[in-house]
This record gives C-alpha cells, structure tokens and sequence, in this order.
C-alpha cells in the first residue's frame, strides 16, 4: 500500500534512464530511496537521525534488478510504503484521455502543456499525431532526432529493463506514451539458463545477501520490468497489458492492484495447474492460455469480456474441460484452441455437440501429435453444424490424403504444420508472451 502522508518530490533532474523508488517508514517518517540504472543499484535512507547511502557497481544488470528487488522487500517487510507519487500538475487534461484512450484531442492539449514546461514528451506527442495524418520522411527523422535528443528521459528506464531482462518485457508506443505491454515471467529453463549464472557469480557484499541460499521467487524479474512500467510517466495511459506467468498470479495482481490497472489486463498465460476464478480480479480479460486441469478454476466465475481461449492439453478429462467452457460463465468466447487434445471420432462429435460452439467463429484444433483418421471425419461429418466458423486450423502432418481432399471447398479450413507457420497473427491474439508463452513448446 502507498502511504498518504508522504509523497514523492517531482524529479525533473533524476538522470535519463535511472528508474528511482521512494518508501516512507510512518512511524518514524523515515524515506528510503532505491535507484536502478543497467548494473549500478544505489540506496539511501534518511530521517531519524540517520543519513545512509550505498552505491553498488555490480557484475551484470541481471544482478542489480536482483538486488534491488530483494532490498525492496527487506523495506517492505520492516513496514516501509511506497510514497505516493507527486499530484499530476496536468490531471483535467489527463482525465480526457482516460475517457477516449485512442482519440488524439486529448493527448494534443496535453502536448501543450508540456510545451510550455520544456518536456521533450509534448513535442513527440505532436510529431506521432501528425505521423498518424500523414507519415512522411520529414516526420520520422524529426522523431528519430527526438529520440536520439531525449529517449532517455522519455522511455530510459523502460528500455533500460527491456535490455537488462532479455525476453521479459516489451512495449507500443503511441503519442508518445505506451499503449501496450508485454511482461513474461521466467520459466525453469531461462531461469536455469539465463538468469542464474550471472547472479551466481556475483559479489555477495555488493548483492547484500547469498543467492544460493536465499534464491529469488521465479517472479522477480517479470515484476521487476512492470513495477518499472506502472511507476514510469511513460506508463500513464497504459490500455492493454500481456502477462505471462509461471508460477504465483498474486503477485502480479497485487501490484496492479495497488496502482489501479488490475482492469489493463488483456491477455493472461498462465501456466500454473492450480488457480483460483479470474473473473472479479480481471474483469477486462480478452484471452486466456492455459492448461487443460486448470481451466475450470480460472473460468469458475463469469469472464464477461474473455474473447479468447487456449487449452493446452494434458492429462484431464475432455468432459470436464468442456463444462468449464459454459456460454453463461464465457458469454462473449469466439476463439477455442484445443491444442493436443487426443481427438477421435466420438470425442469430437462431443465437443462439437456443446452448446458454446455455436457462438464460436474460429476453432483451433491444432497437434503436435499425429491426429486420429476419426477427428477428420467427424469434422467432414458435422461440417453443416460448423458452417458459421469463420476459420478452423487442423494439423496437416499425418492427415489421411483422401479426407484431405474432402476439406478442399471447405473455405475455413486452415491446415497448419507442427510449427504452427503461418499462424503467427492469430496466436499474437491468443496467447500472451515470448513469442508464445513458452506455452508452444
């Protein structure tokens, strides 16, 4: 929680790049600051009598985000909060954005404001407006100038993360602000890989503990790079965030919580078996990954906006997968992908008998396994009942040749290969992650 009594101090002078968080201590109105930029991790603390400051020059990034991540717990758990940040100086301006995201009005009287204070931000704003008008020469390189200029004070701490942390954050800019973002959590393999050894081999008095015996949570890194983006000026409109997650949810939804963007989450993999109902927690949910065990627990509550759904199959029964997939609790499903699932004839017709299917536009049948001959004819069977999909994907590797002839006037039908090529769109809109989710293969 964010402590009321006190609050950040505008930093017009805090270094391009440099990410820098404040927490007050209530009882003693003691301000701890942490500061982040590439490898260097700088803390200091003031009031009651005490002045410290730390600077720790470490081996990698990788490192310094660990270090800062773990003395940022020590704060908390000694009862430290987060100050708050400084009032908007620009918020009636502001409140018309969040009102109409997409509408460039709103961003355009904030150029000027920003104009009038010397920030590089209102200039970018109106370079990307007139980009949106007419994308000429002369526009582009005033904004790569721009960049090149001011990057740093625009976007430094952001980029910063995304160099630092290799696969774990991305981001859209429009009118000079992010409008999405990409956050993956690290699974097993790339913590193993990626991100340990550098840690390891780290100076221990510089990281302030031992990282083979106190290891960091698997999340560290993901939510690292988002606290960066939701406390970044670049961050303010932020309307869609793509979250991979393989181990605890909480505490992503804590975070987002506490900064009031638990509703910016569009796109969710969760790889996780066990979960409770998503639906109070992310009421602007559009696509859900998982796998097939914990689809009923994440859709146990109705995911009013949930567009998009993609099951990874495992050990589980295709009948209890299907009832998690109620048109009452998923009222506005269009995409099912069904990835792996051992489908034969009679399987398949059970599926395709469920009564969400007929509010569906696109089913994914896709495998990496050879498919049963049964699935095909029972789709060749029922083709009549599927005719509202706009698009079916089935595996063409191992398909019996003469039903594959059978699917040629069926112009829905798309035939995709082990590797899904071909298909890279229609996951971007399905699936949360790098590229993938990890949640391919």
């Amino acid at each position: 929680m964010a402590d009321r009594s006190m609050r950040a101090e505008h930093r017009d002078s805090l270094p391009a790049g440099v990410f820098e968080l404040n927490l007050v201590e209530p009882s003693t109105s003691q301000l701890a600051t942490l500061r982040i930029f590439g490898h260097i991790f700088e803390q200091s603390l003031a009031g009651g009598g005490i002045h410290e400051a730390k600077h720790h020059r470490l081996d990698s990034a990788i490192a310094a985000v660990t270090a800062f991540e773990h003395q940022l717990m020590k704060l908390l758990a000694a009862g430290f909060r987060h100050a708050l940040p400084p009032p908007s100086l620009h918020a009636d301006v502001e409140s018309l954005i969040d009102e109409e995201p997409e509408e460039p009005t709103g961003y355009l009287l904030l150029a000027e404001l920003l104009r009038a204070s010397a920030d590089p931000r209102g200039e970018l704003i109106e370079i990307e407006a007139a980009r949106l008008h007419a994308d000429t020469p002369d526009l582009r390189r005033r904004e790569e100038d721009l960049l090149r200029a001011h990057g740093g004070h625009l976007f430094g701490a952001l980029d910063d993360v995304q160099r630092a942390l290799p696969g774990t954050f991305s981001y859209e800019n429009f009118l000079g602000f992010v409008r999405e973002a990409s956050v993956a959590g690290a699974d097993a393999v790339a913590l193993a890989d990626g991100f340990e050894p550098p840690l390891l081999r780290a100076d221990r008095r510089e990281l302030g503990f031992d990282p083979r015996v106190d290891r960091p949570a698997p999340h560290t890194y993901a939510i690292h790079a988002l606290r960066r983006l939701l406390h970044h000026p670049a961050g303010r409109f932020i309307r869609r965030l793509r979250i991979e997650v393989h181990a605890e949810l909480e505490p992503f939804l804590s975070l987002l919580m506490e900064h009031g963007r638990i509703d910016r989450v569009s796109h969710l993999t969760v790889t996780s078996r066990a979960g409770g109902a998503l639906g109070p927690s992310l009421p602007g949910l559009r696509a859900l990954a998982c796998y097939a065990r914990s689809l009923g627990g994440w859709t146990a509550a109705p995911l009013l906006q949930l567009e998009r759904v993609t099951v990874r199959w495992e050990a589980a029964q295709l009948s209890s997968v299907l009832a998690a997939l109620s048109a009452d609790q998923l009222p506005a499903l269009q995409h099912l992908a069904l990835w792996d699932a051992p489908l034969d004839a009679k399987s398949t017709s059970a599926m395709l008998d469920e009564p969400i299917m007929a509010q569906l536009r696109s089913l994914d049948l896709w495998s990496q396994i050879t498919p049963q001959r049964g699935m095909y004819e029972a789709l060749l069977t029922r083709r009549r009942d599927l005719a509202h999909l706009q698009r079916l994907v089935v595996p063409r590797h191992g398909a019996p040749a003469d039903l594959v002839a059978q699917f040629a006037d069926w112009p829905a039908v798309i035939w995709t290969d082990r590797i899904r090529a071909g298909l890279e769109e229609v996951d971007r809109e399905a699936i949360a992650g790098f590229p993938l989710g990890g949640f391919l293969f």
